[in-house]
């Protein structure tokens, strides 16, 4: 099932949820959502085409992701 592109590159959100957020592994776009409820309730599952790994993300309330601390 895929949602398209966008995500934290740059695009639209369906649901509140990034379309293609960048894969972990090989950080391109190229992503799709497999399931908008991951194991946890507070994780998506999506599918990388690039590399074809999956990877989990956290969902977060509002627009932006809270900044990592160093």
């Amino acid at each position: 099932m895929s949602d398209g592109a966008g995500g934290s590159t740059g695009g639209s959100k369906r649901g509140g949820l990034p379309e293609s957020p960048l894969c972990p592994f090989c950080e391109e776009s190229d992503t799709e959502l497999v399931n908008p409820f991951g194991p946890q309730l507070s994780v998506s599952s999506y599918w990388c085409l690039r590399c074809r790994s999956p990877f989990e993300m956290m969902k977060w309330q509002g627009s932006d992701r809270p900044a990592l601390r160093e």
